[in-house]
């Protein structure tokens, strides 16, 4: 029964979604879209003015929630408490999960700092004032709605019962809370006679009564800060009344501060109602035409008062998602800044520590003492060549890193400089003209690992190798990697292997290190394309290394279309790289730029159209440049890839609906939101289809799926569904859908454009469906990153 549960809850979900969409198009259909339209565009640049009375409430709870913190609050600054903020509202987009998601983030990032009590008591303390105070607002509402609501009996009697139950509720909390009534352990405890949740209560039953007696010395130690920030939370929600009256009073409606306060408090309710729903989409825009009908305000004015508010809202959600990016690059900063701070072992870092003890993992060894090593800090794609190496070689997880060096103090300071050196880096200093052989007994005196990879401090090399050379794991032989039949710099070999050679080699370096090998022991020699590394010892070296770098940069999934962007999105990408940008700001200002695009679409006209299809091209090229940046500044991830189809999905979200209600202005034809309905409906369902198929297809390396398609359908091709599949794919990428854009926009024919986007996107996710059903746990030939095209 669980098991069908588990299977069913994706479709409900998505059907959940759907029809929350399907509601509001509902919604916009009735207030009428001409109506709901010059609404909106009412408000004009005083939109703005909203979205700064909103970020005077973020200001305000952030202070609030600054004073919960007590003694500890000056441990942190408050610019980094109200970006925390603002990703935990982002996240609580999305409901009660996000929610909580967004507050385990907050208690994780201050963790850091403040002890784990505290942390998890100002999170609770904030949120609980927050609906305390909430919960007065919305019992003065009710009571100044009475005398509004209808005559019905029935409605009297539930908005009383509503109002009694609230105050019960409240009094109750200020009585447990004055005489430190332990119900949350009590609770608590409760709960762990349950035998599955026994154990798991039972290993925080202390952390749960730390918590406890946190909230409560919260309110007797420090009563000023307690209502103080009680005083702020009620600001806070002030707040929220006046912009009400702000929106309605812009939209032309005049209802005073008593009208604004019982829309705000009905309002307070349809979200708790609605916060099952992920993003109470449609159930608040429907809460709020009910609710200002009692005020004789139209349909259309009700709609464009809840999309006000969600604009403003889904504004402040992009700044908090930029804020919890630039967090996590600081903090990683941070971790990397106290490198040389003692700090507890991982148990992986714990065994390779303990003297005999062998980790079955692998070490690193960079050389950067090789006399041929004339550039020792020559930058490479903005990166020294030795932190490239290094970066790389994090990338396979090993158990260390040793750097060997005779210029220690130098080379550390400078790659520290970058505040990318990885924690593992351990570095050891020689003398210069320091044997190799000596050097090599150095290294394996240090080794606490079963495995090794000797790597040349002098060459850039493409990840893929490096790879390959850390997945070596044979006892017997070593793996050599050459090119043209000569050494590349890079061995895999075992521990023992390593150990002979400190005590015999008479080699003088990591080239000759193999005519040495060979002589003595199996050799596994593995040949490398000279595409896929370049020694650098001179400045022209170095020039050959950026170019063969921007030829890392392309995919070999990428056709015609995306590598025609990739001529003018890696010089833009080379420039953004000499500065403080990160691959997800790109990412961001990407989707702007498709927002903004999007607007021009709406707008309607042959030179809006024109305009908006140049801007969602200039966006396409863009859109190649956050991984461009991610890959030359080695700072991948799967969080990366993940918020890149996100602002992709967002991106075409608002696209399709500026292209629609850009139809419907131009040709003034209700058909059009009609088909912009069902484009809508295909367009999520491709979205979502297609991220299930990236989680079964590709959940351990999301940014390969396209490539891991590619390798079952090949295997397949006799099957029509997947050929057609396979050969038509590419209409539906990013990089050709702007380019058919302009041509259909400058020949004016964006109808014909519109309607094949209805056809497209209702056919991407049946075959994305099918695709996730068939593939699931079928091994594939995928496109692999070892192959590099030779074209820049």
């Amino acid at each position: 029964m669980s098991k069908m549960l588990s299977r069913a809850r994706p479709a409900l979900r998505l059907l959940a979604v759907l029809g929350s969409v399907a509601l509001l198009g509902y919604l916009v259909w009735h207030a009428g879209p001409a109506a709901l339209w010059q609404n909106l565009i009412r408000l004009g640049w005083a939109f703005t003015a909203v979205i700064a009375l909103a970020g005077i409430s973020h200001l305000v709870r952030t202070w609030a929630w600054q004073l919960t913190l007590g003694a500890e609050r000056h441990k942190t600054s408050f610019p980094n408490l109200a970006g925390l903020r603002l990703g935990a509202e982002a996240a609580g987009q999305f409901g009660i999960l996000g929610q909580t998601f967004g507050d385990s983030v907050r208690v994780s990032h201050l963790n850091r700092l403040i002890q784990m009590t505290c942390c998890l008591a100002s999170v609770t303390l904030d949120r609980g004032l927050y609906l305390v105070t909430g919960m007065i607002v919305t019992i003065g509402g009710l009571v100044a709605a009475l005398p509004l609501l209808s005559r019905s009996h029935a409605l009297h009697f539930y908005a009383g019962l509503l109002i009694v139950g609230s105050v019960a509720f409240l009094l109750f909390a200020l009585v447990a809370m004055r005489k430190r009534s332990p119900l949350l352990s009590q609770g608590a405890s409760l709960v762990g006679r349950i035998p599955p949740l026994k154990t798991w209560i039972e290993q925080r039953l202390d952390l749960i009564e730390s918590l406890e007696n946190a909230l409560f010395d919260f309110h007797h130690v420090t009563p000023g800060l307690f209502w103080c920030s009680f005083t702020l939370n009620l600001a806070a929600h002030c707040l929220a009344i006046l912009e009400v009256c702000l929106v309605l009073w812009l939209l032309g409606t005049h209802i005073g501060v008593v009208g604004a306060l019982v829309i705000e408090a009905l309002t307070k309710l349809v979200n708790a109602v609605g916060s099952l729903n992920p993003g109470n989409i449609g159930t608040y825009e429907t809460g709020n035409m009910l609710i200002v009908k009692i005020f004789g305000v139209t349909n259309a004015a009700g709609l464009a008062l809840a999309m006000t508010r969600r604009l403003r809202a889904l504004f402040w959600t992009a700044v908090g998602c930029i804020s919890l990016v630039l967090l996590t690059r600081s903090r990683r900063f941070e971790d990397l800044g106290s490198i040389n701070k003692e700090k507890p072992l991982s148990p992986r870092e714990t065994s390779a520590n303990v003297p005999g003890f062998l980790s079955r993992g692998v070490t690193f060894i960079i050389f950067l003492s090789d006399r041929d090593a004339r550039l020792p800090l020559a930058k490479v794609g903005s990166l020294p060549i030795p932190l490239r190496n290094i970066l790389a070689a994090q990338r396979a997880d090993p158990s260390e890193i040793l750097v060997i060096a005779d210029r220690k103090q130098s080379l550390a300071q400078e790659l520290l400089r970058t505040r990318r050196l990885p924690p593992s880096v351990r570095w050891i200093d020689v003398e210069p003209g320091t044997s190799f052989r000596e050097q090599v007994r150095r290294a394996a005196n240090e080794v606490r690992s079963q495995r090794v990879v000797l790597v040349g401090g002098s060459a850039t090399y493409h990840p893929s190798v490096i790879q390959q050379a850390s997945e070596w794991s044979s006892d017997n032989a070593t793996l050599a990697l050459t090119s043209g039949g000569l050494p590349v710099g890079l061995y895999a070999l075992s521990t023992d292997e390593l150990r002979a050679i400190a005590q015999h080699c008479a080699a003088r370096n990591l080239d000759r290190l193999l005519v040495w090998v060979s002589a003595s022991n199996p050799v596994v020699s593995v040949k490398v394309s000279d595409l896929l590394w370049q020694p650098v010892r001179s400045e022209k070296d170095r020039q050959i290394a950026e170019r063969k770098l921007d030829r890392w940069l392309v995919k070999p999934t990428d056709g015609m279309y995306a590598r025609l962007n990739r001529r003018i999105s890696i010089p833009i990408s080379r420039q953004l790289i000499k500065f403080p940008i990160t691959a997800n700001m790109v990412s961001i200002f990407t989707l702007a730029v498709g927002i903004v695009s999007a607007a021009f679409f709406a707008l309607g006209g042959y030179w809006n159209m024109v305009l908006g299809a140049l801007l969602c091209l200039f966006a396409s090229i863009l859109d190649g440049c956050d991984g461009e940046v991610a890959r030359l500044k080695l700072v991948e991830s799967d969080f990366g890839c993940w918020l890149e189809t996100i602002c992709d999905y967002v991106f075409y979200f608002f696209l399709l609906i500026g292209m629609t209600v850009g139809q419907w202005r131009t040709a003034g034809s209700k058909s059009y939101l009609l088909w912009g309905g069902v484009l809508l409906f295909g367009a999520l369902a491709s979205f979502l289809a297609l991220g299930w198929q990236r989680r079964r297809l590709a959940a351990g390396r999301p940014e390969q799926l396209l490539g891991i398609w590619q390798g079952h359908v090949e295997k397949r091709s006799s099957n029509p569904l997947l050929y057609a599949a396979r050969h038509l794919e590419f209409i539906v990428r990013r990089c050709f859908f702007p380019y058919a854009l302009v041509v259909f926009a400058l020949l004016g024919i964006m109808n014909v454009a519109f309607l094949l986007s209805v056809v497209g996107a209702n056919l991407v996710w049946p075959v994305a469906l099918y695709s996730a059903r068939a593939f699931a746990g079928v091994p594939a030939a995928t496109v692999t990153p070892h192959t590099v095209s030779a074209e820049a």
